[in-house]
Parts: structure tokens; C-alpha cells; sequence
């Protein structure tokens, strides 16, 4: 007996893809119909100008610092957290003196926002922070 090997037209067989395309067409649809598009609430913030003029350029201002061990300082003397607003009260003659908050680099975000309540309620208008090496 002999082997007999038909070479010839005949196709060689193939895998039918077509229903797998159909497929990953209908999830990528599917995806995209269902996605939800969610618009986060952020904090909005006043970015300064590059042109603006340095809350430290101006001759009055108040600097309240927070150093690494959170404790709160004015004119290098230290104050408790209820001094402040009296303290804010007393320097503004007028109400748009700005109030610059120097916090270190270790502080607490607690303390910040409590020394910038503190402020606020002090009645400073115009505020600003910064921080410190």
C-alpha cells in the first residue's frame, strides 16, 4: 500500500472568527453605553497671577507661622489657638490687610485650618498661606 498525499486547490481549514468579532463589538458597546461620566466637586481656588503683585511686597501685613511642633506664632512670640482671633482683631484697622499663614513643612493640616478659622473669625478678609522648610 502506498501513501498517497493530495496536493492540490483544496483549502486548508480555517477558524471561523467572525462570531468572536461580533462579540467583542457587542461588549465594547455595551461598556461604553453603560460607563458613567461622574463631574467631581472640587474646592475652587483663586490662582494667582504671575503678574500680580506678592502679598509680601506689601508694607502691612500680618504673618501668623505655624512651626513643626504646631505651636502658633506672632511677630516670633507665641500664641494660643483662642489669642488669635483677638490678636487678628487688634492689627486690622482695615479690613483688607491681608493675613499671611507661614506653616511648616510638619505642621498639621489641623492646626492650619484651625489657625485659618481663627482668623476668619478675627475678621480677616484677605488671606493667604505658605509653607516653610
Amino acid at each position: 500500500m502506498s501513501r498517497r498525499t493530495i496536493v492540490g486547490d483544496e483549502d486548508a481549514p480555517e477558524i471561523n472568527l467572525s462570531s468572536m468579532i461580533d462579540c467583542i463589538f457587542i461588549l465594547l458597546i455595551f461598556f461604553i453605553v453603560t460607563t458613567v461620566f461622574v463631574e467631581e466637586q472640587g474646592l475652587a481656588v483663586n490662582k494667582p497671577d504671575s503678574a500680580a503683585t506678592s502679598v509680601s511686597e506689601k508694607e502691612e501685613n500680618l504673618v501668623l507661622e505655624i512651626d513643626q511642633q504646631n505651636k502658633v506664632l506672632v511677630d516670633g512670640a507665641e500664641v494660643s489657638l483662642a489669642d488669635v482671633p483677638a490678636r487678628v482683631k487688634a492689627t486690622m484697622s482695615e479690613p483688607d490687610i491681608p493675613v499671611v499663614i507661614r506653616a511648616h513643612e510638619k505642621s498639621t493640616h489641623g492646626m492650619f485650618v484651625s489657625v485659618w478659622d481663627a482668623a476668619k473669625k478675627g475678621g480677616a478678609q484677605t488671606l493667604s498661606f505658605s509653607t516653610v522648610n
